[in-house]
């Protein structure tokens, strides 16, 4: 076993090292279909289980994952640097809010629309910039945060100005309160990556060490606030096992894909692929989940990925 994957990364490097943009490509595109594969695990769980109780157990099995895999690299996951400590725990912190927005989103609304929201990090991206880098915010910038701004008001679909489009009041709520979630994870996604940004340029850490606290921290604090959820017990079943492992592993798997295109390529080559995601996502509700998708969904991530995309480039 160990030869052989020994075979297998060094088949890896020298294709990485003989066709670096291609691999780069490659990895990014095999990455959003572990990422929608993992989103849809959480959808199968909605209603159920709390968002809490999936994202506590998925940090805990990615916990299990990521040591075995810095183990069989023999990568160091652990530092004594005191200022690495500290961006390591942020990223900690941020990564578990991020990922417990983000599965709330996926299970308030379909995948697809729940794709859609989580997607929109460039947009904050550019204003986290803007107010904490004193970057510069083009009125080209602005004019496409606009498309993206009214592509996100299409998807949420809010009652005020859409009416009562879903059959029940909650259902509408749930649209809108999706919404907020998702784009908090958005939010959150930005900042986890000023601050990975930091940790492996600046400080050159491996991306597996950033996991090893994102999954440590997370695992702790949501189980603190699973245990203190009197009104949503928790009740172990294979279901909820098989499913977490899975997720887990999709969303572990595609994050070492899209780690490693960022390392192999410019972002503003691999970043748009992440848009695959949303297309994969709308064709699962369709044709594997039966959802309906509306008209105004497709024509909101249009304009979301069109402003998203603008943006990058």
């Amino acid at each position: 076993m160990t030869k052989l994957l020994e075979w297998w990364s060094q088949t890896l490097q020298f294709y990485e090292q003989q066709y670096q943009k291609r691999m780069a490509i490659i990895y990014s595109i095999v990455s959003q279909f572990f990422f929608t594969a993992m989103f849809t695990c959480v959808s199968m769980l909605k209603g159920e289980y709390s968002s809490l109780q999936i994202v506590n157990m998925r940090m805990i099995t990615g916990f299990i994952f990521n040591t075995a895999f810095c183990h069989i690299n023999k990568i160091p996951t652990y530092t004594k640097e005191a200022s690495t400590l500290r961006l390591l725990s942020i990223r900690g912190i941020l990564g578990g809010l991020g990922m417990t927005c983000i599965f709330t989103c996926i299970t308030l609304m379909s995948v697809s629309d729940g794709v859609v929201m989580v997607n929109t990090n460039p947009i904050w991206t550019n204003f986290l910039a803007f107010f904490f880098l004193g970057e510069h915010l083009s009125k080209k910038t602005l004019g496409l945060c606009l498309i993206s701004f009214i592509g996100i008001v299409l998807v949420s679909r809010p009652a005020s100005i859409f009416g009562e489009i879903h059959n029940s009041h909650n259902e509408a709520k749930n649209q809108l309160l999706g919404t907020i979630f998702g784009l908090v994870g958005s939010l959150i996604v930005s900042l986890v990556s000023i601050v990975v940004r930091k940790l492996s340029h600046q400080l050159k850490c491996n991306g597996a060490m950033h996991m090893q606290y994102n999954y440590f921290i997370s695992s702790f604090f949501t189980a603190i606030l699973v245990l203190n959820d009197a009104e949503r017990p928790f009740i172990f079943t294979f279901k909820f096992l098989y499913l977490n492992v899975l997720l887990s592993f999709c969303g572990f798997i595609g994050q070492l894909l899209i780690f490693k295109a960022f390392t192999l390529e410019k972002a503003s080559i691999i970043s748009p692929m992440q848009y695959l995601q949303v297309v994969l996502s709308f064709l699962l509700d369709i044709f594997v989940l039966k959802n309906s998708v509306s008209i105004t969904s497709i024509a909101g991530a249009a304009l979301i990925i069109l402003g998203s995309v603008g943006i990058i480039m």
